[in-house]
């Protein structure tokens, strides 16, 4: 896939266990030659790896103690691991406590380089369809993923200034593909369980990326030069919310639902009130309403990096490996 830069390298992948961390770790290993180690919480989820020589480690990613452990003799840190969805106080230490201490860790131990996988998600997108890498951060956004993942970038950028470690963010879309994803397994999960995937007529723009072309990148940003202090953003070509889910409707045979959008606004503003938690909040009524694009001519400059795989190919993987598994 690349031009063997890893090989023999020492490797940490956070976030193992998740769904671009596994497929990480498994392309280091097989395709790349690294020595890889992955850390994450529920090990047992990701333990096909040690078919491939990787070790696994569970790691707190706050105690610094088993940071500078795990992290002695390391090369290169690719850090997947993050908060999802869930109270703010989980998301803030995932996302921006443990994202300063990794990189804070890495300084003191020598590590090369951090590759930070954050999201097109933590740009403030008030006013703009275009919104290219130098748009500003939502720093202040009112839920508490594109907060407090904005936030972790921002604290990686500056531990990484402070501690003479250089940090290189990757800023992926929609990323399908298989393994158990947001855009994959649940997703295909909801179409076929008549549950709504879209708001409106779902005529508004998806932003899809392929597995396996987010992970192509995140190696070009460990290994490009000149790249320091800079994000990516790593996107492919532009759909629609339903055409992209009338893929999982095809196969399952189940027409895609959506909401409408004064019902979801309602849900959004339910989640203020005491006691109340709805699945719609702000933050996906912008993504899910919106026809933003996200070029990609930067990490194609900087990072020789492109989409291989188009929707049509992705998807037809995707839901032979979903109808597999």
């Amino acid at each position: 896939m690349n031009s063997g830069e890893l090989s023999e390298k020492k490797v940490l992948v956070t976030g193992a266990t998740g769904f671009i961390g596994y497929r990480l770790a498994e392309t280091l290993a097989k395709d790349e030659n690294a020595m890889v180690t992955g850390a994450g919480r529920k090990l047992e989820k990701a333990s096909k790896l040690k078919d491939h020589g990787i070790d696994l480690v569970a790691l707190d990613l706050t105690d610094q103690i088993e940071l500078d452990k795990a992290l002695s003799n390391i090369d290169y840190v690719f850090h997947c691991a993050g908060a999802i969805g869930g109270d703010d106080k989980t998301a803030e230490l995932i996302n921006e406590t443990a994202t300063r201490k990794l990189v804070e860790a890495a300084g003191r131990t020598g590590v090369q380089r951090i590759v930070h996988v954050s999201t097109v998600g933590v740009y403030d997108m008030s006013g703009t369809d275009i919104i290219e890498e130098n748009t500003p951060l939502a720093l202040d956004h009112s839920s508490n993923y594109p907060r407090t993942k904005a936030k972790g970038e921002k604290l990686a950028f500056e531990a990484g200034k402070k501690n003479n470690i250089e940090v290189v963010a990757i800023r992926p879309s929609m990323v399908y593909g298989p393994g158990n994803g947001v855009w994959t397994r649940m997703m295909y999960k909801n179409v076929c369980e008549g549950k709504p995937v879209f708001l409106g007529d779902g005529s508004y723009n998806f932003n899809p990326v392929y597995l396996d072309d987010v992970v192509d990148a995140m190696i070009k940003a460990a290994i490009s030069t000149g790249v320091d202090g800079e994000a990516f953003n790593i996107s492919s070509e532009v759909t629609t919310w339903k055409k992209f889910m009338n893929y999982y409707g095809e196969a399952c045979g189940k027409k895609p639902k959506g909401i409408p959008l004064f019902v979801a606004k309602l849900m959004s503003a339910a989640n203020n009130l005491p006691g109340v938690k709805t699945p719609i909040d702000k933050g996906f009524i912008e993504m899910a309403t919106s026809n933003k694009f996200f070029p990609i001519e930067k990490a194609n400059k900087m990072l020789k990096w492109k989409p291989t795989v188009g929707l049509e190919e992705g998807m037809e993987r995707t839901i032979s490996w979903l109808k597999q598994s």
